[in-house]
């Protein structure tokens, strides 16, 4: 080979080894992380998670109260109008696939 072809095979090389070694120092900085850090981080997920459920509990029991501090006539009604709404809500909600290979996209209408 001549000069410029090795020349450039030269930098090539040296270009992918400096790339490899940015990487590697990305990759052990990521890594880094003290273990007092990944304690809170799961503490914090930990409270999380026990926030949805305290909220998930108190909306149930709100919801039962409703229902409780009703008469009969009208318990009966809304647990008659819970199936109906049920019965007429399944299978009504379009496949999240359907979105994605629809060529149109829907545009809202202005109003002047």
């Amino acid at each position: 080979m001549d000069k410029n072809g090795t020349k450039i095979i030269k930098l090539f090389l040296i270009r992918v080894f400096l790339f490899l070694f940015l990487l590697l120092l990305q990759v052990a900085s990521l890594q880094a992380q003290t273990r007092k850090v990944k304690q809170a981080e799961r503490r914090q997920e930990q409270l999380k998670q026990k926030e949805k459920k305290d909220y998930d509990q108190r909306r149930q029991a709100a919801l039962k109260h409703r229902q409780d501090i009703q008469t009969k006539e009208v318990q009966a009604r809304m647990k008659e109008t819970r199936k109906r709404s049920d019965h007429y809500n399944t299978g009504k909600k379009e496949p999240f696939y359907k979105g994605l290979f629809n060529g149109k996209k829907k545009r809202k209408k202005r109003r002047r």
